[in-house]
């Protein structure tokens, strides 16, 4: 009897060894069962983010966010999106309200909440979290002030000058060359308006757009906006509207008459649409869209070279950033988030151009070998221009206000109904207040 209970009892033994080995964590069965459930164990966060857009970025966002939370488990993202009306009142309430959300998207207005102290510094997180070793440095300058990284841009923008190749070659005219000066601009208008169709110019008069005429302060090294205040004088603007002058009584742009009902802010107002101008400046990011309007093939340069340029007119301007809240209890992991975003290549791919052109290189050469003949002219343009540009100055404080003032004083010079110097003193004027109001 005893050996029986011997035998019982070493047999018992043996299977519990046996059961203990299969089960076990060791050995590569193990390895295998914890690599396929990456944030297991983890402290479980949340995470609360806010963007503004249309049908289709909410779309896309969400599909990013769920891809996110399929790779970190343990990281749950809550959203809250909506339009653009509203968007930037809504997000103030909730700062003033102590429970602002930890990802916040912004637009070139994010000093306004750095001076706020209600940004997280990025800093730390930069080359760990996030990373932006295949980002452009104008990008990546772009979301820093005073030493420290605020915000990471989800997509960018350049100004280009698009042209209707049709209508060139039409013409018998060859492609204008990247970085003519403005007096070659002028000659190459002359000798198209000599050869087009009657009733087509050169160019769209555009001496109302902001981005126009702060490309060309830019070049004698002046802005809009600078130090915390304005940052040109009088005689600038002056030679501005003058120059314009001179194109309109050349016979290279259209009327007055016809400027004041086609702004070229978007196809649905555009005489290069319509056929009427031969070249038009626009964002990258419109380009497809006026692609789109349009039987004929477009073709993109850069803007005009300054004879005495001291820095490059050209700045790569981000359309939107992410940042994080001072507030937030979980920076790292909304650290990680935005590195998501900006790097994955599913999620890149998922977001397309929507927030504008992304700013890894190594993202928009992936991009471009899936896009439209179109997308590949934007992305190769945007590489060109990374290459020229300089960094992007703080945007005038008010801008939508002095943006009026503006177009009224250049549609005030084109009518006949003031000279270029009295306009300039409305335009200068516009400024300060719009920098006093800020104070």
């Amino acid at each position: 009897m005893k050996i029986q209970k011997k035998l019982l009892t070493a047999l018992l033994v043996l299977m519990l060894l046996v059961v203990t080995a299969c089960s076990g964590s060791g050995g590569e069965n193990g390895k295998n069962a914890a690599s396929t459930s990456k944030g297991a164990g983890e402290e479980k966060v949340n995470l609360r983010i806010m963007w503004w857009g249309s049908q289709a970025r909410h779309d896309a966002t969400l599909k990013v966010i769920e891809k996110f939370q399929e790779k970190y488990p343990h990281i749950k993202v809550n959203p809250e999106y909506m339009g653009n009306d509203g968007y930037f009142d809504k997000l103030a309430t909730q700062i003033a309200g102590g429970n602002p959300p930890d990802l916040m998207q912004l637009g070139n207005n994010y000093p306004d909440y750095v001076s706020k102290d209600a940004l997280m510094d990025l800093t730390p997180y930069m080359g760990q979290e996030i990373n932006v070793d295949n980002f452009d440095q104008n990008v990546i300058e772009a979301g820093a002030m005073d030493g420290k990284q605020y915000g990471i841009s989800l997509g960018s923008n350049v100004l280009g000058l698009i042209y209707n190749k049709a209508l060139l070659e039409k013409a018998g005219l060859q492609p204008p060359k990247d970085n003519m000066t403005w007096e070659e601009l002028e000659a190459f208008g002359k000798d198209a308006v000599a050869k087009l169709d009657k009733g087509v110019y050169a160019f769209a008069d555009q001496s109302f757009f902001p981005h126009y005429l702060n490309y060309f302060l830019r070049q004698q090294d002046k802005t809009f906006y600078r130090d915390g205040a304005v940052a040109f004088a009088k005689e600038d603007i002056e030679n501005w509207f003058n120059m314009w002058k001179g194109f309109r009584e050349a016979g290279i742009v259209p009327t007055s008459e016809a400027t004041a009902s086609m702004s070229e802010t978007s196809p649905d107002v555009s005489l290069l649409v319509q056929g009427k101008v031969l070249m038009s400046l626009v964002w990258s990011n419109q380009m497809s869209g006026f692609q789109n309007a349009m039987q004929d093939e477009l073709g993109v340069s850069l803007l005009p070279a300054a004879k005495d340029e001291k820095r490059s007119g050209l700045w790569i301007q981000p359309s939107q950033f992410m940042t994080v809240s001072k507030q937030s209890k979980h920076p790292k992991e909304a650290a990680m988030f935005i590195d998501f975003m900006v790097n994955d290549l599913e999620a890149t791919k998922i977001l397309g151009n929507d927030r504008g052109i992304p700013g890894s290189e190594k993202v928009r050469e992936m991009l471009i070998g899936e896009g439209s003949d179109i997308d590949k002219k934007i992305y190769e343009y945007f590489n060109l221009s990374t290459g020229t540009a300089s960094t992007m100055d703080r945007e005038l404080p008010n801008i939508s206000e002095f943006d009026g003032q503006l177009n009224n004083a250049a549609m005030a010079v084109g009518f006949g109904t003031k000279s270029p110097a009295e306009a300039a003193t409305d335009v200068v004027s516009a400024a300060e207040a719009a920098v006093n109001k800020a104070n």
